[in-house]
This record gives structure tokens, C-alpha cells and sequence, in this order.
């Protein structure tokens, strides 16, 4: 089995480590930035890390693996996938796991589908860093079954949902109002009680009234929203019109937006010259909110 990888990102190259424990013989990729001075370094020790090939574009990319993942930036799914179709072989999965929109997705499966390809419009609804290639995935469109049958056996956790491209994600669109929500209001919540200096007071009420686990989710969702900033504001973007396409309210979607867009522009994560730490009081210590 060979797997493809369009862009290497913190997603796609999360998956692949976990692939490559799992038994996956070889792994591809080729990434926009890979020859960019400010990123090859990085790309280089992703692709070492599974032990994979980095290639010169997508198309190869495609002639080269028997399963396609597309793991870009939402803003460039179309333009990604475009690239990628000289390459793209009969009856192969071409996985998009972006947070392009549902019409977006739907482009890409007429494209895919254009060529021969079966498109799977993936949506991942859990915490990738940590689960890796098990992070809990909806899968929907042509491609969905097939791509679900040859990755099973590698332990990724695959839930088809019923309906065409664009379906799975427009269930992760649902749940982004509430999970890139929360860490907006942590954030929130935060720069009041630092002000106040009532910040473990308030951590501590949230563990109280959500139990002990919900430590991990205030590390996560904080230094999470803080990394992303520019991605999830992208993706609530996205949201935000997906909502207004269906006459529904969107108030909440759009605070978070300008929440992230916020944390975008005034690149709080520079803020953290070794990075930031999963561990809001080093993000409190290290960056008056």
C-alpha cells in the first residue's frame, strides 16, 4: 500500500507517523512549501519521520500512491486538487480533508470523478495531534466505502455518512461552532481573570463544574487556538457562510471568527520563540492577554 500525501503539514504528516507504525510500506508527499528556506528544514524532518519520500508535484504524487490524501489549507483545496489531475488514476480515492466548504468539496468531487478518481470528502472531528491517524473521521461521497475498506485494516477510525461530497463536512461545520467556540471563550475568560488575577480561581470553578478532564481541554483548546489562529479563522469564515447559505443564525460563528481573526493580527504566537506551550499558565506567562 502506498499513501499520498498532498501538502505535509501538521495534519497530513500526523497521519502519516501514525500509518507508518501501523505497517503502511511506503508514503509519499509533495508540499507547497517543501523547497521554501523558511520550511524545508521542518518538511524534512516530517517526511524522515515517517520515513517517506518527498516528491516534485501532486500529479506524481497520484501515479505513485494507490490512496490520495489532500491535507492543504481550505483556501487552496480547489487550486490543489486542480494540480493533482493529470496524476489521478481510475478507481482511485482522493481524500480531501481540508475545511474547504461543502460547494467546494462537491467542485473537487466532479473533478476527481472527471478523471476516473472516487472523491471522499473527509472531515476529521477529533484531536489529530494526539490520535494521529485514529482521529475520528466522517467520510462521504463516491469514494468514501472503497477509501474506508483499504485504510481500515490500519486502524484509522472511518464512519460513512450517509449523503454526497460536502455532507461530512458540513457535520464538522456544525460542530466548529462549538469546538473552536470554546476555545475562543477560554481565551476569553482568561484575559478578564488575568486582569483581575483571579486566573486559578477560574480554571479551578471550570474543572469543579466539568470535571477533572476538562484541564486537558483548557491546555488544548487554548495554546490550539493561539497556533491556528490564521486556519481556524479561515474555517470560521467558511462556516459563517455556510450558515448564512442555509438561513440560519450565525452570531456565535461570527464572534469566533473575529475572535481568531483577532488572535491573527496581532500574532499572539509570536509571542512564544520555542513555541507554545500546551499548558495555559506557560501561555499566560509568556503572553499578557
Amino acid at each position: 500500500m502506498v499513501v499520498g500525501f498532498i501538502g505535509f503539514g501538521e495534519a497530513a504528516s500526523s497521519i502519516a507517523l501514525g500509518l507508518h507504525k501501523e505497517g503502511i510500506e511506503r508514503i509519499v508527499c509533495c508540499d507547497a512549501m517543501q523547497n521554501d528556506e523558511r520550511f524545508k528544514e521542518a518538511m524534512e524532518n516530517r517526511v524522515d519521520a515517517c520515513q517517506g519520500q518527498m516528491l516534485e508535484n501532486t500529479a506524481e504524487v497520484c501515479r505513485k500512491s494507490d490512496v490520495v490524501i489532500s491535507a492543504v489549507p481550505s483556501n487552496y483545496a480547489v487550486t490543489a486538487a486542480e494540480h493533482a489531475l493529470d496524476g489521478i488514476k481510475e478507481g482511485q480515492p482522493f481524500m480531501d480533508v481540508s475545511t474547504a466548504t461543502p460547494i467546494e468539496k462537491k467542485k473537487i468531487s466532479g473533478m476527481v470523478k472527471a478523471k476516473g478518481g472516487l472523491f471522499v470528502d473527509g472531515a476529521m472531528m477529533g484531536a489529530l495531534l494526539k490520535d494521529k491517524h485514529q482521529v475520528p473521521m466522517l467520510l462521504s461521497g463516491d469514494g468514501a466505502a472503497v477509501f474506508r475498506d483499504k485504510m481500515e485494516p490500519y486502524h484509522m477510525r472511518l464512519e460513512i455518512v450517509d449523503g454526497e461530497a460536502g455532507t461530512a463536512t458540513s457535520i464538522k461545520f456544525i460542530r466548529s461552532i462549538t469546538a473552536k467556540g470554546l476555545s475562543c471563550l477560554l481565551i476569553e475568560s482568561l484575559q478578564a481573570a488575568q486582569r483581575f488575577g483571579v486566573e486559578q480561581t477560574i480554571v479551578d470553578s471550570f474543572i469543579d463544574t466539568f470535571g477533572p478532564d476538562f484541564i486537558g481541554i483548557i491546555n488544548g483548546y487554548i495554546s490550539g487556538a493561539i497556533i491556528h489562529a490564521e486556519r481556524r479563522e479561515h474555517e470560521l469564515e467558511n462556516v459563517v457562510n455556510f450558515l448564512k447559505s442555509e438561513s440560519l443564525p450565525y452570531t456565535m460563528a461570527e464572534a469566533t471568527r473575529l475572535k481568531l481573526q483577532w488572535l491573527k493580527d496581532i500574532r499572539v504566537k509570536d509571542n512564544f520563540e520555542h513555541g507554545v506551550a500546551r499548558d495555559w499558565k506557560k501561555v499566560l506567562e509568556g503572553w499578557k492577554l
